[in-house]
């Protein structure tokens, strides 16, 4: 019986099969990345899509000049990918010329007979060649052991099986299993050298690479923080509480990702003693004098000084300034991020409260730093074009922000910005139409209730948070000679509409100008008689949910909010706006909270727990709406943060964990959990969206909890209680009646 032999491979051809695997699953997906299709019409598209303003034509040249070579790069990466694929097709070669050596054992061909030739045949063939390669008359010895062994296959009974059964005249043999390494490598000659070749990358190289990687790596939090300057947020947090801008631009500038002894990437330079202390006089309030440690090392001044001419929009004379700044910028925004996680942990488990202030500061400094200005300046400063010199016109028209800017029709807003020419004037429609607004749907459920929307005393309260999407500006106020370029080019989402739906409203429509997104919503007209169409009563929540902005009173109670920007930025708005949006967000409440009410019963209800959700493993790309900051050293997108603010008497306090949304395109509905109040009573929250790329893009509402009492718990009952109390009465009752005869 055959057995089996494990030897290595003496020609070495089964290593090519292994080699051409491996290199094909490398080959594949290289040439899909690094092959450059179309990229040429690509990027012409990106450029004329953008802004053209200084600042952003500046962006993208410095862009484009931290990739150097790149046409020499393309070219290179051509050339790889045409040697990487001539050195497959070689490989494929050889694996097919490999193939082909191989042949099955053939008596007939041997002895150079046609298949199925008689015994006569192949005696008298084997007689001719046995003359000719007999080694006593010369021949081959070698052969003629060929031509005998197929002779005997094709006369001797026995043997003709085994050739038949077993592929061979001798019988089952031996099966060899080849290691598919090449020749060489198992070789006596080369076995030293390959021996410590894995010594060295097993015991040496591989150890101190995992130890480099991992005393690296424990440097950082999962937000790729440095612990030091988590640590070093938390003492100062905990040390001041409540903090103002200043100081907590004391503080972020003081994070140890700039200080060299921490961060390799930081370059210390000798020509900072003579360039600093020349930038330091524009700005007296940097706190230089303080002792405070580290924030009065040298390092902790500079990143300070940098900050500050960068919020002040103040342009840097040295261009390795401007390399550290730009360095420095592109970090804040994650610090700022650590600090926000740092402030609401004190928040909720620390004995030292932070105040609710000290959040709102720290959620300022992100669109401060996206936008580069400070909070005292006009957010229409964020739109190109716009400077110092056209604020006083515009204010004087009644205009201090960028919504206030997009309610106005084409014909007052150009008069508004006469000082700009019509390519100008284009780039500021192009800014405002890719700028945000939101409508915002809440709503208050208990999860785990028979009745969802009744709000009892220490339950957990989910507050859901619908936010809807919007462009500031339609782009059909752009000017019709250049709105085919705009449609072409633009890179902002489309977002459709409750509107112009069927036929009949896309009629009536044409004849009546189209109502712009800011606009209110008209009122509905009433029925005959002035009495409204019957509809189906449906169950009221007894948790009220009521949405007013600080310029409304509680008579302007909304659920659903939708406006262009801040109320505190709006506080210069007529009386007769505010009583038109009270009213008409009056009349909507009942039927926008009913239908809000009745799709997320009906969800509950058509919910199937059989089958798996196919958006649980899904996960939506950051990549959102590209927002316009020149000033920004690097793309940025736009991004969001939930507050949820419990106004007390003495003060208001975060009841909430701070929820990022980095994924809102369209729609996005969010879940802010809490606990209800001890006692019962109607209570009042603050609901913040903050944006953290426009300055006057936040959004404040004032939210009504009524709480009821908590229900008190069934007593609990086991099988055998009643009987237990029946035996105890009967027991009772023998006893007295004892009592009685004896007495």
């Amino acid at each position: 019986m055959g057995r089996a032999e494990f030897q290595y491979d003496e020609v070495g051809n089964t290593f090519y099969y292994v080699l051409i695997s491996f290199y094909a699953i490398i080959l594949l997906p290289a040439t899909y990345f690094f092959f450059p299709f179309g990229a040429k019409k690509e990027e012409r598209r990106v450029d004329e899509k953008q802004c053209q303003c200084r600042g952003c034509v500046v962006k993208r040249e410095r862009k484009e000049a931290n990739r150097p070579w790149k046409k020499t790069k393309k070219l290179l990466q051509i050339v790889l990918l045409i040697v990487a694929w001539t050195i497959f097709f070689w490989l494929a070669q050889k694996v097919s010329s490999i193939e082909t050596t191989h042949h099955e054992y053939d008596p007939y061909a041997i002895l150079g007979l046609d298949a199925g030739a008689d015994v006569a045949e192949v005696k008298k063939k084997y007689r001719d060649l046995s003359k000719k390669h007999h080694p006593d008359r010369g021949g081959d010895p070698i052969e003629f052991d060929k031509i005998a062994k197929a002779y005997q296959a094709l006369t001797d009974d026995e043997a003709r099986e085994n050739w038949e059964k077993y592929g061979n005249p001798d019988g089952p043999t031996a099966t060899t299993f080849g290691i598919a390494l090449p020749k060489w490598l198992v070789s006596k000659e080369y076995g030293l050298w390959v021996l410590a070749f894995y010594g060295l990358m097993f015991m040496i190289v591989l150890p101190v690479g995992v130890g480099f990687w991992w005393y690296n790596s424990i440097k950082y939090n999962h937000d790729k923080v440095l612990l030091d300057t988590t640590q070093l947020f938390f003492y100062f947090l905990h040390k001041t509480p409540k903090m103002e801008i200043n100081r907590m631009l004391m503080v972020l500038t003081g994070a140890f990702e700039f200080w060299k002894q921490h961060n390799k990437e930081i370059v210390e330079r000798e020509t900072d003693d003579f360039t600093l202390p020349k930038l330091m006089k524009h700005f007296p309030n940097l706190g230089e004098n303080k002792k405070e440690k580290p924030l009065s090392f040298p390092y902790a001044l500079k990143a300070r000084i940098l900050a500050y001419a960068y919020l002040g929009r103040h342009d840097l004379e040295n261009d390795d300034l401007d390399v550290d700044q730009r360095y420095i910028i592109s970090r804040v925004l994650r610090l700022v991020e650590e600090m926000i996680s740092c402030t609401q942990q004190l928040t909720f488990y620390s004995q030292a409260k932070v105040p609710f202030e000290t959040m709102e500061n720290v959620l300022k400094l992100m669109p401060m730093f996206t936008q580069a200005l400070w909070p005292k300046y006009s957010p229409l400063l964020q739109l190109p074009h716009i400077g110092e010199q056209n604020l006083g016109f515009i204010k004087r028209n009644k205009v201090h922000t960028c919504a206030q800017l997009a309610r106005l029709d084409d014909v007052k807003r150009r008069q508004v910005l006469n000082s700009l020419s019509d390519y100008q004037y284009r780039d500021v429609l192009v800014v405002l139409s890719s700028m945000p607004q939101l409508q915002i749907e809440t709503s208050f459920e208990v999860l785990g209730e028979e009745d969802k929307h009744e709000v009892t005393a220490k339950c957990l309260v989910t507050l859901k948070v619908k936010l809807t999407r919007r462009s500031l500006l339609d782009k059909d106020n752009i000017p019709d000679d250049n709105r085919k370029d705009f449609d072409d080019n633009s890179d902002i989402e489309k977002i459709s509409g409750d509107e112009n739906e069927g036929d009949d409203k896309k009629e009536q429509e044409d004849k009546k100008p189209k109502r712009k997104a800011w606009e209110k919503q008209p009122k509905k007209a009433k029925g005959k008689g002035g009495k409204k169409a019957p509809t189906k009563p449906k169950p009221k929540s007894k948790a009220a949910v009521v949405a007013t902005t600080p310029n409304e009173g509680p008579s302007g109670a909304t659920q659903i909010v939708q406006s262009e920007a801040s109320p505190n930025a709006e506080k210069g708005n007529d009386d007769e706006d505010d009583e038109e949006s009270v009213s008409g967000a009056s009349e909507a409440e009942d039927t926008n909270r009913e239908d809000f009410e009745e799709d997320h019963e009906e969800s509950d209800i058509e919910e199937d727990w059989s089958k798996p959700d196919k958006n649980l493993f899904e996960t939506k790309t950051r990549e959102t709406h590209t927002v316009h900051a020149p000033y920004y050293p690097s793309e940025k997108f736009e991004w969001w943060w939930l507050t949820l603010a419990f106004n007390d008497k003495k003060q208001r306090r975060l009841c909430a964990p701070v929820t990022p949304c980095k994924t809102l395109i369209d729609t996005q509905t969010f879940d802010l959990k809490f606990t209800a109040p001890e006692e019962k009573g109607v209570y009042s929250f603050t609901l913040g969206v903050h944006s953290d790329s426009y300055m006057d893009a936040d959004y404040m509402m004032d939210i009504k909890l009524d709480v009821k009492e908590a229900k008190q718990a069934p007593p609990v009952k086991y099988e055998d209680t009643e009987e237990e109390e029946e035996q105890i009465e009967a027991s009772s009752d023998e006893e007295y009646t004892e009592d009685d005869d004896s007495e």
